[in-house]
């Protein structure tokens, strides 16, 4: 047997505090399971004095498999376990960032879901949909609820094309602002361009803010990288895209606490509960979602309660993951808050 030590990212117990060493267990177990490798006795040990997390594999991991690994949104660092634990052997981590990891922390706001917690949501979807092992710049990630584009920001990160919708015109142009400038300050080869779209009879109306880049000139030519920031309905998202355009879809649904959604065109349609934002959109997202692809959504259970949402989710035609370390994911943000992520599959 092989024994693999996962050192945790710092951030990761500021974030979800005693729910975070189960939180890692089901993310590190989903993933073996996508990838198609033995995670066994998957535990967490003190080595040293320090907390690791560790798992038994019968041979030495396969890169796809060690990529996996490393896509894991808790892990810091990656050894292999010698010597009954007198030794960890440094494992080259082999997920090498597009952008730097900064372009999704800088930008702060009230109600900015945590970096740590999207990179979760990002790898759920991946690991659960029949793309994990596609190169990251053939993925292309949606974002039905983006806000200011943490999810998309993230994606970026690991390589993936990604677009957002929102109906909020400030938090879009915010989001838009912040990217020009990122790409200018750290001398990122880009192109910007802005249309108008009207569509559905002229119920919908969109603006779209379209980004193609790179980290080099070089780069730019063969290995580019495209981000789209729509501000429109997400009810529209299939007269937006074409069908079946998305392999993953990630959204961090309202709260109904500070935040509210809209289910109209007018905007002061306001509801405490995703519910109606869900039974509006996800004939649409289920559209622009290929098959083979999944979605993880998050939401506050506290207005939702899961059961309802799965229900939501299996009569637009998704297939829900369910059971074992998919219902390990539930933690509390705070008194108002008790967050709890869904996976579903298309196909």
């Amino acid at each position: 047997m092989v024994t693999y030590a996962l050192l945790q990212n710092p951030g990761h117990n500021r974030v979800y505090y005693e729910q975070s060493r189960t939180m890692a267990l089901a993310e590190l177990q989903i993933a073996a399971s996508g990838a198609g490798f033995s995670c066994e006795n998957a535990r967490v040990e003190p080595l040293a004095g320090v907390p690791y997390f560790l798992f038994d594999t019968h041979s030495p991991l396969p890169a796809p498999a060690l990529r996996r690994v490393c896509g894991l949104s808790f892990l810091y660092a990656v050894y292999q376990v010698e010597d009954g634990g007198a030794l960890l052997r440094p494992v080259a981590r082999t997920d090498v960032p597009y952008a730097d990891e900064g372009i999704g922390r800088i930008l702060k706001y009230t109600g900015k879901t945590n970096e740590l917690f999207t990179r979760m949501l990002l790898h759920l979807a991946v690991s659960a949909s029949d793309f994990g092992d596609q190169p990251p710049s053939e993925l292309w990630l949606l974002d039905p609820v983006m806000g200011k584009g943490t999810t998309l920001f993230e994606g970026l990160v690991r390589g993936y094309n990604g677009c957002g919708i929102e109906v909020g015109e400030l938090p879009v142009r915010e989001a838009v602002q912040y990217l020009k400038k990122y790409l200018e300050h750290e001398k990122y080869k880009h192109s910007y361009h802005m249309r108008r779209q009207g569509g559905a009879g002229g119920a919908m109306r969109a603006v779209r803010h379209s980004f193609t880049l790179a980290p080099s000139k070089e780069r730019m030519k063969e290995d580019s990288r495209s981000l789209e920031f729509v501000c429109a309905n997400s009810m529209y998202a299939d007269s937006l895209f074409r069908k079946n355009t998305f392999h993953i879809l990630v959204g961090d649904l309202p709260y109904g606490v500070k935040h509210g959604n809209v289910t109209a065109e007018n905007q002061s349609a306001m509801t405490r509960s995703p519910q109606k934002l869900l039974e509006a959109c996800l004939p649409a997202w289920y559209g622009v979602l290929r098959r083979g692809g999944a979605l993880a959504l998050s939401w506050n259970t506290f207005v939702l309660p899961r059961a309802e949402l799965s229900a939501l989710l299996a009569s637009a035609g998704f297939h829900v993951m369910d059971g074992g370390p998919w219902l390990e994911l539930a933690h509390r943000v705070d008194q108002s808050i008790y967050r709890d992520v869904i996976v579903a599959r298309k196909g």
